[in-house]
């Protein structure tokens, strides 16, 4: 299962490429915590490049999205302990970051109870947890904690074009490399540089060959 902090949903839905998020994930829903729903309608009030993902995120189809409720449960308050070391009303009562810590945590859980989890963060410090977080849980099943099976991996935006582009979703490279302007115009996420991430390179490009140059 995917669940995804609120940086990556304001890349593809501030920019129309619903289709693309869709494609990468090979049509499995979205999982977004209550917390990165806030987020996805509070933001734009202040930063008004995100406002057309608030508008176009209530037309997404449900059967492609999921709300896992951030109820503080007991697992779920342990949980916070365990990952970020202070309790879960404290965490909860801050706005800063509060999409991103939910997320890792729904993902946590959900993998220490048997699920194969894809956290998809652009933020460094987020990031650098959920990478701790995957390798702690493979320690832990290796002393018999918590539910065999599951797994904590890791994704970016530039992870979900990847498998964008593999999956058919950008009809040619030159609506990749318009679209991707697009995202990276949105705030320091992506790099600038288009030619930085190798994306332009990954085939197959319809009508074209591997030796074009991104423009």
């Amino acid at each position: 299962m995917y669940i995804l902090d609120t940086g990556p949903i304001f890349k593809f839905f501030a920019t129309d490429c619903v289709p693309q998020l869709v494609k990468a994930l090979g049509g499995n829903p979205v999982h977004i915590p209550a917390a990165v729903e806030f987020e996805i309608y509070d933001t734009p009030k202040r930063r008004s490049q995100f406002i057309r993902a608030a508008e176009t995120w209530p037309r997404f189809p449900g059967r492609f999205k999921r709300i896992i409720s951030d109820a503080p449960t007991e697992d779920l308050q342990q949980c916070c302990r365990d990952v970020l070391g202070v309790e879960f009303d404290d965490m909860y009562s801050l706005t800063k970051d509060r999409g991103e810590n939910m997320a890792i945590l729904h993902g946590v859980l959900l993998a220490r109870s048997g699920e194969r989890v894809v956290i998809v963060c652009d933020e460094e410090n987020g990031t650098a947890l959920i990478k701790k977080q995957a390798r702690l849980l493979m320690i832990q099943h290796q002393r018999g904690l918590h539910v065999p099976g599951g797994a904590i991996a890791h994704a970016t935006t530039l992870t979900l074009l990847q498998w964008a582009i593999e999956r058919g979703g950008f009809k040619n490279r030159a609506e990749f490399i318009k679209k991707y302007h697009a995202m990276a115009s949105l705030d320091e996420a992506l790099p600038k540089d288009i030619k930085a991430t190798g994306l332009t390179k990954s085939p197959p490009w319809p009508g074209e060959s591997h030796s074009d140059d991104p423009q």
